[in-house]
């Protein structure tokens, strides 16, 4: 009954340059369609849901729409469309990358290609020396630093001479390849309001984009913008405990945790994805007594990826009041679903794990065209055989792109009577799952479809419904301020 990895079903697939690119469509959907009857676990649920003619007469629609187009696009969106006539999660199509055989240009020829560009022949100690002179700064003037993943920026904002309102940003420190020192970085314009920033971005390019940007928590120590927070590192200032867990929430790939009060623990799970249960195993193994003696704890997963329940096993002991029924699942017997755990085997270095694959992938063979169980139970029961007393009230917090295993999580974690969820629904992306990728014959798309289905259906849906949370969160409450509001609900 063990469920091996979960992806969630929201897919983010890559624009790439492809316009110029052409397919056969027509030939393309119909193997995307024949891969999907045979192989799907979820497949045949809906079909007899909704009607063997209701299908065959939306299938042929659609067929009909891609004979007529060669675009690589419209035929993405065609069978895109049919795809979610079954559902909306652990299902998709994507385009291989058509960037691999375009001509990747050298470091020194990229700086060659943007040397011309604007730029301010400013240091940063001449630009520190004219900020410190400056009468009645505004609060966007000063040095920010930015970081995500690898990429990290220092950049100085200065008040444009011919206008009070307008302000322009320039490198200080960057990746000396795209971007290099001096050169103009952004041109920032005060709105009437005199909060607000029209901001006119230059992207890795140095092509322009166009922003409204106001700082975070109005303390002029941070902005939000493209997808990250910029802290002011000159004037310096302190970060309060608010912004700080925002910029820790924003920016951390990997899981932490932070103390919000002598009463509240915060635990921030960024992703379930297999290869975070180190760093989730690892943090909550160096806080542990810190966790164990307070009161309330928070796990704020929201914006999670899904990923495999092995990554929220340890997890589990903080939660655990009583016993807890695992929902098991049926995965769908076909040579190529066989296939793919044999392939799940090969990348695991856990011997259950691989045990486990090698086995479902033989049974799979015995009962090829059929639903097959590993065991005769439909539910699996978790003790742990000890319950703390700390934490005493735990939170979880959720939202809308929460999906598959995050789901899962949340499905044993509400059966404790320590725990409640906050947020807003789920993404409903739970019922049918652990996911095949592969190849169209043509090498252009991908197919992404499920091969297991959860023994919850037909009478416990999450698919298209989600997990309900105990306190619902409205939009009048800001995202960066339900932190707070779960801590101020759990300290009364």
């Amino acid at each position: 009954m063990k469920k091996i990895l979960f992806i969630i079903g929201l897919i983010i697939l890559k624009v790439f340059n492809i316009d110029a690119q052409e397919c056969n469509c027509g030939e393309s959907f119909d193997w995307m369609v024949s891969t999907f009857e045979k192989n799907d676990a979820g497949f045949q649920y809906i079909v007899d849901k909704k009607g063997v003619d209701d299908y065959k007469k939306f299938t042929d629609k659609l067929k009909d729409k891609a004979k007529s187009t060669t675009s690589l696009i419209i035929c993405q969106k065609i069978m895109t469309d049919w795809l979610h006539y079954f559902r909306s999660g652990h299902i998709g199509i994507g385009i291989k990358d058509a960037g691999e055989n375009v001509l990747k240009l050298t470091d020194s020829e990229i700086r060659q290609k943007y040397k011309s560009e604007k730029t301010i022949n400013l240091t940063e100690k001449q630009l520190i020396t004219i900020l410190e002179k400056e009468q009645n700064k505004n609060p966007i003037e000063g040095i920010w630093y930015y970081k995500n993943n690898s990429i990290t920026y220092t950049i100085g904002i200065i008040r444009n001479e011919k206008s009070d309102k307008k302000f322009t940003a320039l490198i200080i420190h960057a990746d000396s390849v795209y971007w290099l020192p001096k050169q103009i970085k952004a041109e920032f314009t005060m709105n009437d309001d005199n909060k607000t920033y029209t901001v006119d971005f230059y992207v890795r390019d140095h092509s322009k984009k166009n922003f409204q940007i106001k700082f975070y928590n109005d303390s002029a120590n941070m902005f939000y913008l493209i997808d990250n927070y910029w802290t002011r590192i000159y004037p310096q200032n302190t970060l309060t405990l608010k912004e700080e867990l925002q910029l820790s929430f924003t920016n951390s790939k990997i899981p932490f945790v932070m103390q919000l009060s002598d009463k509240t623990i915060y635990l921030r799970i960024p992703s379930f994805l297999y290869y975070q249960k180190k760093y989730i195993d690892s943090v909550l193994t160096k806080n542990d007594n810190l966790i164990t003696s307070t009161p309330n704890l928070i796990i704020d997963i929201r914006n999670g990826t899904g990923g495999s329940d092995h990554s929220f096993e340890k997890i589990i002991p903080y939660l655990y009041t009583n016993t807890i029924r695992d929902v098991g699942e049926q995965y769908y017997a076909t040579e190529l679903n066989a296939m793919e755990y044999e392939n799940y085997a090969k990348a695991f270095k856990d011997t259950t794990l691989i045990n486990h694959c090698n086995y479902v992938a033989k049974k799979m063979r015995e009962h090829l065209g059929e639903f097959i169980t590993l065991t005769d139970l439909k539910y699996e029961t978790k003790t742990t055989g000890k319950v703390f007393p700390f934490p005493h009230k735990v939170a979880i917090i959720c939202n809308k792109n929460n999906g598959s295993a995050d789901e899962g999580f949340l499905y044993e974690a509400k059966q404790s009577s320590k725990v409640k969820v906050f947020g807003k629904p789920t993404n409903g992306c739970f019922d049918f799952s652990n996911m095949k990728i592969i190849d169209f014959p043509n090498n252009k798309f991908v197919l992404y479809y499920s091969m297991t289905k959860s023994l919850l259906i037909p009478d416990y849906c999450i698919d298209g419904v989600g997990i309900q949370p105990d306190y619902f969160i409205d939009s009048a409450i800001p995202d960066e301020d339900w932190v707070e509001y779960t801590r101020a609900i759990l300290e009364q």
